[in-house]
């Protein structure tokens, strides 16, 4: 009887870890779609055209990262916008918005990419 606890136990602490894996870091929006809202703005690749917008393209992590946290806690000023680049409506938005709207997982995920690119 004991063994067969044990066994089943092992099976659910298994299932457990793939399904984590299968899930990703970034729970919600996937990756893709988060790059996309951040691009619709700052550009493809996240290199802006826009001279008020600035580039995300190979910002450190650490840096993208403390801005979206700085925008989401409104410590920096959050101006109204809209959507530049794309075919997305022309919805007015903010970066205090749009840092709000991103989970802690989302906010690293789109940190990490552009530091990359």
């Amino acid at each position: 009887a004991r063994r067969g606890r044990t066994m089943r136990g092992e099976r659910y602490g298994w299932a457990l870890v793939i399904a984590f894996f299968m899930v990703g870091p970034v729970q919600g929006q996937e990756v893709a779609g988060l790059v996309s809202e951040c691009e619709a703005c700052h550009g493809p690749g996240g290199v802006s055209t826009e001279a008020d917008v600035p580039s995300l393209a190979g910002r450190g992590t650490t840096y993208i990262r403390e801005k979206l946290d700085q925008f989401h806690n409104y410590e920096r000023h959050c101006s109204t916008t809209t959507y530049r680049h794309s075919d997305r409506p022309k919805t007015p938005t903010s970066m205090c918005n749009v840092a709000n709207s991103l989970s802690e997982e989302d906010k690293q995920a789109v940190a990490e990419y552009f530091a990359r690119q």
